[in-house]
């Protein structure tokens, strides 16, 4: 399986970067640049990461969005979980990573949970 792509949005005005993952999280090397590129989020950005693209995610994917989840925590950033997909979605909170960043079906509704707008 190829390395996943991930396309970033910022979101100026809400103070939100938005990672948008496409592919498999299935290997280790498979989350190094999403992990690289929420901990270099700038200072007082909110992290959303859209799974909605994301074609299989293995255990080890699983403990790398845990550890992103933790990390984001730890340094005091907001952090939130999107995916459309309801049976993916479902994978997500049966593996607990709602009891470590909020887990949603639209990006609309993680906006205001990361959000540092004013």
């Amino acid at each position: 399986m190829s390395n996943p792509n991930v396309a970033l949005n910022t979101d100026t005005d809400r103070h939100v970067l938005i990672a948008h993952v496409d592919g498999s999280l299935v290997e280790a090397q498979h989350t190094v640049l999403l992990r690289d590129v929420c901990s270099a989020a700038p200072s007082g950005y909110g992290l959303l990461v859209n799974l909605s693209a994301v074609s299989h995610i293995s255990e080890i994917g699983l403990d790398a969005l845990r550890d992103i989840a933790r990390a984001a925590t730890a340094q005091g950033r907001r952090l939130a979980f999107v995916c459309t997909e309801l049976i993916m979605r479902t994978e997500l909170v049966l593996a607990d990573l709602d009891t470590l960043a909020p887990v949603v079906g639209a990006d609309e509704q993680a906006v205001p949970l990361v959000s540092f707008a004013a």
